[in-house]
């Protein structure tokens, strides 16, 4: 191969590299080198041998030095989102942020990091109140915002965006809050077109199809004096399909069931609320808010029952 390069650096007229005889004479005898060429261009080869051996050692020992320290980062954080997932799997929410915390410490832009601290950030902010529930809406949103960033491909981040966001509009005002139901929707539509299966995005359209259809006279009116353009097209019957795919793909999601439920009472349709609320009841608890929401089941039935 570097025979090959140098003859053509050096054209089809260059002397052959063997030690062949002119007239009877060897090269070295008419002043060749060793390699059968003039000293200069053997110096000038040797030269460069030399240079690419030296680097070549220097690129190999770099690889051999590097590549360890990045296998063992890549480790460490990997088992530090491991470790992240199996808390929140049991619901230990303060302890997969901390894991999620100190993997995205060592690789900022790590996604699976950044979603994972964006889905416990809004859940914990659920529970907060005050600054502390603005602290952690404000990070889910920008943990959110940035593993869109890094794989816009990816349905969970455009899921846990939305979500932040929504949690957003409860500490806004009306024009702020219009711009946002906007990009909440853009986001959900855009995860359930990537993964048509998503349970959580589809619980969370339903809310969005809900709460822009419910809005009150007064926020109505707030936001056309101010000319906040709200989105259009939300409805409750919008809602009961979108949660209700939200049930059908995650039948013991107590959170979807509840939200349903709502719906359905605020269509009047009292049969199907009782229904989902009992099936809420039946579902084992495995999620830190579900024991709130079945206390809220309990208290929703007992007055239906009152009804007759």
């Amino acid at each position: 191969m570097i025979v090959r390069a140098w003859g053509r650096e050096w054209g089809d007229s260059a002397p052959p590299l063997t030690g062949a005889r002119t007239l009877g004479h060897s090269r070295s005898d008419r002043g060749y080198g060793v390699l059968g060429l003039p000293p200069r261009r053997t110096a000038m080869i040797v030269i460069r041998v030399l240079w690419w051996t030296a680097v070549m050692l220097v690129t190999v020992n770099g690889i051999r030095l590097v590549r360890p320290a990045d296998a063992a980062r890549a480790s460490t954080v990997d088992a530090a989102i491991e470790r992240g997932n199996e808390s929140y799997a049991r619901g230990q929410l303060r302890e997969a942020l901390a894991a999620y915390q100190g993997a995205q410490a060592q690789e900022t832009t790590h996604y699976a990091a950044l979603v994972g601290l964006a889905r416990v950030e809004s859940e914990l902010g659920e529970g907060a109140r005050d600054e502390e529930r603005r602290r952690l809406i404000a990070a889910a949103v920008e943990h959110a915002r940035a593993a869109v960033k890094v794989a816009p491909d990816e349905p969970q981040a455009h899921v846990w965006l939305a979500v932040g966001l929504r949690q957003q509009t409860e500490m806004e005002g009306p024009k702020t809050r219009a711009a946002l139901w906007r990009e909440i929707k853009s986001e959900l539509d855009r995860a359930i077109g990537l993964d048509p299966g998503l349970a959580r995005a589809y619980l969370e359209r339903g809310r969005w199809h809900r709460r822009l259809a419910t809005r009150g006279i007064w926020e109505r009116t707030v936001s056309r004096v101010l000319l906040a353009k709200v989105p259009k097209g939300a409805s409750k019957d919008n809602a009961v399909r979108d949660l209700e795919k939200a049930v059908e793909l995650a039948p013991d999601a107590i959170e979807a069931r509840m939200e349903l439920a709502h719906t359905y009472l605020e269509l009047e349709r009292e049969a199907d609320a009782r229904r989902e609320l009992e099936r809420a009841l039946g579902i084992p608890a495995h999620r830190p808010r579900d024991p709130m929401l079945q206390a809220e089941a309990r208290e929703l039935l007992e007055k239906l029952a009152k009804r007759g």
